[in-house]
């Protein structure tokens, strides 16, 4: 339990992280799937699983574009969880190789909804960061700069705890569900990943 704790920490970390990346004026890009997904797998040691995973949400979105300001799905956070899934489930299954193929189809589908749930959240805060805008704004035609400073340093605090928070919850939380769910269909459906390059065209179709 203690091990586990300690990993979903370290993907909480990495999750923060990239949420200030990609939803600061940082843009590194870094956040994206193919990238966030690579680096969770490094912090969990297995980067060609996270690998894996961040390319097909990559691939999955890579004609998706914002129109009229509509906010994509926050796909950083969706990357880090279905990868962070993709690998923690099967160590905590003991490795079970028959049912990874599922453990797979559930990660990315867990990755999907933190990464709709937080474009949600995303819009709910976009109303209300003009407060601290207007707040900063006020504070430089004061010559307060230092104000001005502390609050655009509070909002990239916000940023990375919101990412720390949701990934953490939301890992923690999955763990155990796609857990059972996977040993559940074992028996069902026993593909393993092998054909997964096969499949990565219509993935990404």
């Amino acid at each position: 339990m203690k091990a586990l704790a300690e990993t979903i920490l370290s993907v909480s970390l990495v999750g923060g992280a990239l949420a200030l990346d990609h939803r600061s004026h940082l843009r590194l890009l870094v956040s994206q799937p193919i990238c966030g997904g690579l680096v969770t797998g490094l912090v969990l040691g297995d980067w060609h699983a996270g690998f894996a995973v961040g390319a097909i949400l990559q691939m999955m979105f890579l004609g998706a574009v914002s129109m009229r300001a509509a906010p994509l799905p926050d796909l950083p956070l969706g990357g880090v969880v279905a990868s962070a899934l993709s690998i923690i489930v099967p160590r905590a299954m003991g490795d079970a190789a028959p049912a990874r193929g599922f453990v797979l189809v559930c990660s990315i589908a867990a990755g999907l909804g933190v990464a709709v749930a937080g474009r949600a959240a995303m819009r709910w805060w976009e109303g209300r960061a003009d407060a601290f805008a207007e707040a900063a704004r006020r504070s430089v035609e004061r010559d307060r700069w230092w104000a001005a400073s502390a609050i655009h340093f509070s909002t990239l605090i916000l940023h990375f705890a919101f990412g720390f928070v949701a990934v953490g919850a939301a890992t923690a939380a999955l763990v155990p569900i796609v857990s059972r769910l996977a040993g559940a269909a074992a028996g069902e459906w026993s593909e393993p990943l092998a054909s997964l390059g096969a499949l990565l065209p219509f993935i990404g179709a």
